[in-house]
């Protein structure tokens, strides 16, 4: 039941993202996924606690559209994803590490790109793709069970962030709205397969 409370959850609040004037419902929806899930798979690890905890400030913080609330909210799941980081590298396995370096190198290109698009937010979106990156990188290194979820989720989290960062700096009218459609059915699937998948690790 606490799973399916879950689904239900990001289902709302990814139909109420992709609709017009649904800001108070978000309101409701949106601050509810994080402590939702947190029930759902209660977190064992200190990272995986302080990610939770870094997700839902930046979720709070990206209801709003300027520039200081996106800032806060980078700030905030950069927090996020280094608890993910240490979590996930507590974890790694000898041998595991061949897809790291290639992952690092396309996050700095990833940065680079991102940078020039975001203009004045350039240094502070390329220091968050570059932890987000490292984040990918870490849950590449997971073997066993669980394993393929947590690279899995780690994938859509940096899918999801592409697609916010295109929407918001790249693309403009039907393009960008339909962009930013797909950030939150990628977020929500993201945050689940990651701490579901490292819940399984044991």
């Amino acid at each position: 039941m606490k799973k399916q409370a879950y689904a239900v959850a990001a289902a709302v609040d990814s139909i109420a993202a992709a609709v017009r004037g649904t800001n108070n419902v978000r309101k409701v929806t949106k601050t509810s996924l994080m402590p939702v899930l947190a029930v759902a798979t209660p977190p064992r690890d200190p990272g995986m606690a302080l990610g939770l905890a870094g997700s839902w400030a930046g979720d709070v913080a990206l209801l709003g559209d300027s520039d200081q609330a996106f800032r806060t909210g980078l700030f905030s799941f950069l927090v996020a994803h280094v608890g993910y980081t240490a979590a996930l590298a507590r974890h790694s396995e000898p041998g595991s590490r061949k897809a790291v370096v290639p992952i690092l190198t396309a996050s700095a290109a990833g940065a680079a790109v991102f940078a020039r698009a975001a203009g004045p937010l350039g240094r502070p979106v390329a220091l968050y793709v570059l932890t987000l990156g490292t984040m990918v990188a870490a849950a590449s290194t997971a073997r066993g069970t669980g394993a393929r979820r947590v690279f899995g989720g780690a994938a859509l989290f940096a899918a999801s962030d592409a697609l916010l960062g295109v929407s918001r700096f790249v693309l403009s009218g039907r393009a960008a709205r339909l962009a930013s459609a797909g950030v939150m059915p990628t977020y929500t699937a993201a945050q689940w397969l990651l701490h579901t998948g490292f819940a399984q690790r044991g």
